[in-house]
């Protein structure tokens, strides 16, 4: 019987694996993302709506797109959509490693673009079809909308929050069509974003994103992973079932479908996470205690 070839992309998430098990884990590699954003998620595809909600538990997420001003535009404002698939969650996490490694609310994006979409395993292309205006466009999507953070509160009621991650940026459109628009200069998260990201920063393994930042709900996967699994008791692993994985990864998938693309971007996630300890059942998954990605002994010194 032929045993057939693994897939280009299967041999580059493999290849990873081996590489970062030969490779010590260095400073540049550790980065953070906020608790919330790895149990909450953005859109996979573009919703073409307005607004956007996610649970998962006891907490849930609504997303409302934001305005800008745009010269070319025949009115004051315009709505630019909800930020969807990879880009804005790999920028998010950028944002995130940024302002906690130099202490800072203010992330400065502009003068280093190319180095920033290096980083995050990002061809850097122009053109009105290359990397960088998609990118920008992402950027503009998820620095410009509202969120509202929900979840339990005292005496058994809902607490909510509402937040935007970031207070200010500031963002050109030429006149000329033809013109390379530009990026926003710096970002600056909100005070209460800011420090709340100091108190709830998840460290992890920024190396494993790179053979899954095509995916984004591998992505996700693997983010929650990385702060789901170490607060896992030993005597009690965590069943998740269809269900509630679909209510929490589910996107724009209808269920039976999301029942055989979950276990695909669960498996493409675990190559980037070996040390998850996971089990299929018919009901869904069990998940039991495992290791950070990212010690916690080195997280502190970090």
């Amino acid at each position: 019987m032929e045993v057939p070839r693994s897939r280009p992309i299967d041999q580059k998430r493999i290849q990873g694996l081996y590489d970062r098990a030969g490779t010590p884990l260095e400073s540049a590699d550790i980065w953070y993302l906020h608790s919330t954003l790895c149990q909450c998620f953005l859109p996979y595809k573009d919703p073409k709506t307005d607004s956007w909600e996610r649970r998962n538990g006891d907490f849930s997420i609504a997303i409302v797109a934001g305005h800008v001003r745009d010269p070319r535009s025949d009115t004051l404002t315009r709505r630019v959509g909800l930020p969807y698939g990879p880009k804005p969650r790999l920028f998010q996490a950028y944002v995130c490693m940024r302002a906690i490694k130099s202490q800072s609310s203010t992330v400065e994006v502009q003068n280093s673009m190319s180095d920033m979409m290096h980083a995050l395993g990002l061809s850097v292309t122009g053109g009105k079809n290359g990397t960088i205006p998609m990118f920008k466009e992402q950027i503009i999507r998820y620095a410009s909308c509202h969120f509202t953070l929900i979840g339990p509160g005292p005496k058994g009621s809902y607490r909510h929050i509402k937040t935007s991650p970031v207070k200010r940026f500031d963002v050109f459109f030429p006149t000329n069509p033809q013109e390379q628009s530009l990026w926003p200069s710096e970002i600056q998260l909100t005070s209460d974003y800011y420090e709340s990201l100091r108190d709830h920063a998840v460290p992890f393994d920024f190396r494993a994103l790179k053979p899954i930042q095509a995916k984004p709900r591998a992505i996700d996967i693997y983010l929650w992973l990385t702060q789901r699994l170490c607060r896992i008791d030993e005597r009690k692993p965590l069943l998740l079932k269809w269900r509630e994985l679909y209510q929490m990864f589910g996107g724009e998938l209808v269920f039976r479908n999301f029942k055989i693309k979950f276990p695909q971007d669960l498996m493409a996630a675990r190559m980037s996470y070996s040390a998850a300890r996971i089990e299929e059942t018919e009901e869904g998954f069990i998940f039991r205690a495992s290791p950070p990605p990212i010690p916690r002994i080195l997280a502190a010194v970090e």
